[in-house]
């Protein structure tokens, strides 16, 4: 379910207008950002530099260079689709641009579990500038390999630009680059933002994300401290817990979400994210509980058997042949259980592993429950009058 829903939250970001500007703002704006569109086209390159340039072992990756414009989803999917090695990591350097294309290149580099980062990737034969030269860009889409320096000091990943980074399995931001965010312009504003909203969760980042950019007028920029980067969950460090969020869907679902990240514990910087949902079930008063795990290729091959333990309640669930390295599965509680894991604190999801054929400890994973209880209130009216429409 959860994967079917968050396909329709890509279509709902992927469907709107390639530009739309609210009648309160100067036409004059929106010609200027239709022109760096299409003046600065986004360039994907493979760049190939000295020993450790990209970091440790790390001699080559994918230059992300210029602004997101119509279609660069599409390219970069086709990009990758004729690239030998797709485990390479993705450096960005953008001020942005079409914010379903950014969406659309962020669930990208989700399926093929990539890395991104934030720096100025400099092709043999150009200068140091931002944004390229004429003469730069023409060189760079001349081939598709280029020898080239990475620098990180002055990069930076600006407005939707962070909505495709943060879609990468793993992210890390030099201290010599920046994020910025700003607000979106439009008239679809409300259902952009709510949707974005979704989506970062879905990638592991707390929504309050979407809401501090909406605070920044869409023709300045603010740039993220550090502090704001941990707190949002924007670099993969550690365990990253978002609160619950509350989707209010534009077919008039409602569903009560959250994501936890892990460090896989395999040898390398990898993370994958686990989403825990809660909606309305069809056999009212239950609730449905939703679980959505992300898979390294190793268990993909072998998933995990995956045991919940919901306030005093037990559930062991049978694990099938995963999609795409993921593994979703959904139960009814009844609302005393539900009550009982509120209680407590949390809800378990303990994975465990065949020793056989992966050794590799079970997991458990907690979703705090904390600052649940009022979104729940607002989830058990829902779905009575979901059953009692006449009510």
């Amino acid at each position: 379910m959860m994967i079917k829903f968050m396909q329709c939250v890509a279509a709902a970001l992927c469907c709107l207008p390639v530009v739309a500007i609210a009648a309160s703002d100067d036409p004059q704006e929106l010609e200027r950002q239709v022109a760096k569109l299409r003046s600065e086209p986004m360039i994907f390159v493979v760049a190939t530099g000295e020993p450790n340039a990209c970091g440790r072992g790390c001699t080559e990756w994918i230059a992300g260079e210029g602004r997101f414009d119509e279609g660069a989803a599409q390219r970069f999917r086709e990009f990758l689709a004729v690239l030998a090695k797709r485990d390479l990591p993705i450096f960005f350097n953008s001020d942005g641009g079409l914010v379903r294309e950014a969406v659309q290149i962020g669930l990208i580099l989700r399926e093929n579990w990539m890395t991104a980062g934030v720096a100025r990737t400099v092709a043999e034969g150009c200068h140091l500038s931002f944004p390229l030269d004429d003469a730069c860009r023409r060189l760079m889409q001349s081939q598709r390999e280029h020898k080239a320096r990475l620098y990180f000091g002055g990069a930076r990943c600006g407005s939707a630009c962070v909505y495709a980074m943060v879609g990468a399995s793993t992210r890390h931001v030099d201290p010599g680059a920046t994020l910025r965010i700003h607000s979106s312009i439009g008239r679809e504003i409300d259902k952009t933002d709510n949707s974005l909203r979704r989506y970062v969760m879905g990638m592991g980042v707390d929504p309050a994300l979407v809401d501090a950019a909406a605070k920044t007028p869409s023709r300045s920029f603010r740039g993220l401290s550090r502090g704001e980067m941990e707190q949002f969950g924007i670099e993969t460090r550690g365990v990253h817990e978002t609160p619950w969020f509350a989707y209010h869907g534009p077919a008039g679902e409602f569903l009560l979400l959250k994501s936890v990240t892990y460090p896989t514990g395999d040898t390398g910087d990898e993370y994958r994210t686990r989403t825990v949902g809660l909606a309305c079930s069809p056999f009212h008063p239950s609730i449905r509980f939703m679980y959505h795990q992300e898979l390294t290729a190793k268990e993909g091959r072998t998933p995990p058997m995956i045991r919940a333990k919901i306030g005093d309640s037990l559930i062991d669930l049978t694990t099938l042949s995963p999609q795409k390295g993921l593994v979703e599965k959904s139960f009814d509680l009844e609302p005393r259980q539900l009550q009982s894991a509120i209680e407590t604190g949390s809800f378990e999801i303990t994975e465990m592993f065949d020793q056989s054929m992966i050794k590799k400890p079970s997991l458990v994973v907690r979703f705090s429950t904390l600052g649940l209880s009022a979104n729940v209130v607002a989830l058990e009216s829902k779905c009575a009058s979901k059953s009692n429409p006449n009510q």
